[in-house]
């Protein structure tokens, strides 16, 4: 007989051999390339594995393997899919561990920060060995230092065991940035009162080394932005957003900057004259240009001397020194999807306005849902100047398949027959671009094409902060706090700023609050507060820094119910 030899990692370097039909080899040689980071090299390893051959413990070990592959490969929610359920493991102890810590990673990575943290809490109870005891507890805090903490509002983390909630307090008291380090010192000292002997009082002094540490003030600052043109309105508001926060910071901080706004003009010489002119005038620090076109103008003008808080995004990578935030609809769409995959809808169709505005937003949510594991089976697209969206609607939920059988059946009967045409059947969801006006008039075409029960997610471009329309009942959206939230500091800033600019369209007020964080932003960069896993509570969002420079936003999600907003929690994961 001819046994077919593969080559593996063996200790010490080289590569041994396993036999083709050896399970336990290969299987070992899978693990050996997922701890190095070869979760290729792992598959085919197991390629040789012939899972017939294997007996329940084997097999049970294979599923795992296959679990942790796709995890590797940032595929959450086929590793949830492929995980074999606490049942189907409890005759195999460390197969049980194993499990329930594969598992925990998935639900960070799907955004169910208390279920993961509970469910490493309770795998912490059956370890004996103070060693696997410290590795929970290290893989439990590596979790959190990247995880979405932003549960003030869930009801679940309120309900949750005092030590699931303790870890999460911690996890939020150590990467919150906004605290100086009195406050940090104080929230430290009521979370040590409010769960004593708490596992995470180790990290302790980690946390409080973490504590922001004082650079040199911030004295001139330049804002650059269009003020004549076709987007003077838009810059006018975020103008006085940043003001607004300029002039209610002063006090609170050793010196307050002295700011000179800058006109950046329709052109890219009148942006660069701009920007020339803040420079010879000795900023320390720009906030600018607001559109896209301007943004990579200045990124390609060459070195930045100084600091820039780009108000807008680049298509390429951004040269040393370029922040870049702004409110991007692509945001929307992410956490959309985000939102969808977490509550489990993996299959869904897309419906986009005609023109750049719709192809961006459904590329950003269409690469953020199948990233995650989802599949998005078809997308349309609906001229927003027409009123009536039924050709691209019933295209989009195959309606017409349903009528084409219908017309079969009656000629095949020679007799006509009651008939109501039916959509798809394989849907979880669907997605819709749409600004308010669109929105109102899809949503009840939408219900009427019969999608039914099935969630439909939107754009925050729906909604301008009042009480919503009834034709937009039952319609999801992710947004910043600015605008969802019905009490608490946002909304009461927001209210403020309206009697102060009380001129401003409502579809200004969230360039209000980009305005409003960007002041912000720029004190907590110049300080070397803002730092890769840390993050903010602005009005805009909760803001994050990735390493490429871009900041991120994280949302709150929403359902219009009732002429009002229901906040929409994430469902509890499947155990």
């Amino acid at each position: 007989m001819l046994t077919v030899l593969a080559a593996c990692a063996a200790p010490g370097g080289g590569r041994a051999q396993v036999a083709a039909g050896d399970a336990e080899g290969l299987m070992a040689a899978a693990e050996t390339d997922l701890a190095s980071g070869a979760p290729d090299d792992a598959r085919q390893w197991l390629t040789g594995v012939r899972s017939e051959a294997l007996d329940p413990a084997q097999r049970a070990r294979l599923r795992l393997l296959r679990a942790e592959i796709l995890l590797a490969e940032d595929r959450p929610i086929e590793a949830l899919q492929a995980l074999p359920l606490a049942v189907e493991l409890r005759d195999w102890p460390e197969l049980m561990l194993r499990g329930e810590a594969d598992r925990a990673q998935v639900l960070f990575r799907i955004g169910d920060t208390v279920g993961a943290t509970r469910m490493l809490v309770a795998r912490e109870k059956a370890l004996a060995d103070p060693a696997q005891v410290q590795a929970n507890r290290e893989l439990l805090w590596s979790g959190l230092a990247t995880a979405d903490l932003d549960v003030a509002l869930s009801s679940r983390l309120v309900k949750a065991d005092p030590v699931t909630r303790g870890w999460i307090e911690f996890a939020t008291i150590s990467r919150s940035i906004w605290l100086d380090a009195r406050d940090r010192q104080a929230r430290l000292a009521r979370w040590r009162a409010d769960f004593p002997d708490h596992p995470a009082e180790a990290l302790g002094a980690q946390a409080e080394a973490a504590a922001p540490r004082a650079r040199g003030e911030l004295r001139a600052l330049a804002l650059l932005l269009p003020l004549s043109g076709p987007h003077a309105a838009a810059a006018e508001a975020v103008r006085d957003g940043f003001f607004a926060a300029w002039y209610g910071a002063r006090g609170m901080l050793p010196t307050t900057p002295a700011v000179r706004l800058y006109d950046t003009g329709t052109t890219p010489d009148t942006l660069l004259a701009a920007y020339r002119a803040a420079l010879d005038d000795g900023a320390e620090f720009l906030v600018g240009p607001l559109t896209r076109e301007d943004v990579t103008a200045l990124a390609n003008s060459g070195r930045l001397p100084v600091p820039v808080l780009a108000l807008n995004y680049l298509d390429s990578p951004a040269p040393f020194n370029l922040y870049q935030w702004g409110l991007a609809p692509e945001d929307e769409a992410r956490q959309a999807a985000e939102h969808a995959i977490a509550a489990r809808q993996v299959r869904a169709v897309a419906l986009v306005p005609e023109g750049d505005w719709g192809e961006r937003v459904l590329r950003a949510f269409q690469e953020r849902f199948e990233a995650l594991g989802g599949r998005l089976l078809a997308a349309g697209s609906y001229a927003p100047s027409e009123r009536d969206y039924s050709a691209p609607i019933e295209s989009l939920l195959e309606l017409h398949a349903s009528e084409e059988r219908h017309r079969a059946l009656t000629n095949v009967l020679g007799a006509r027959t009651q008939f109501q045409p039916r959509r798809r059947d394989d849907l979880d969801l669907v997605f819709i671009a749409a600004r308010a006006e669109q929105a109102r008039l899809l949503g009840p075409q939408l219900r009427f094409h019969r999608t039914g029960e099935l969630p439909i997610y939107a754009t925050a471009a729906i909604y301008d902060g009042d009480a919503p329309a009834a034709d937009l009942a039952g319609l999801r959206f992710c947004d910043m706090p600015w605008m969802m939230s019905p009490d608490g500091d946002a909304a009461a800033l927001r209210s403020q700023l309206r009697a102060m600019f009380p001129s401003r369209p409502k579809e200004h007020a969230r360039l209000l609050a980009l305005g409003h964080d960007a002041y912000t932003l720029v004190q907590l960069i110049e300080r070397g507060q803002l730092q890769p896993g840390s993050f903010f509570p602005a009005v805009s969002g909760t803001l994050s820094l990735r390493p490429d420079g871009v900041i991120a936003r994280r949302l709150s999600c929403a359902e219009i119910r009732g002429g009002g907003l229901k906040a929409l929690e994430l469902p509890l994961a499947a155990r």
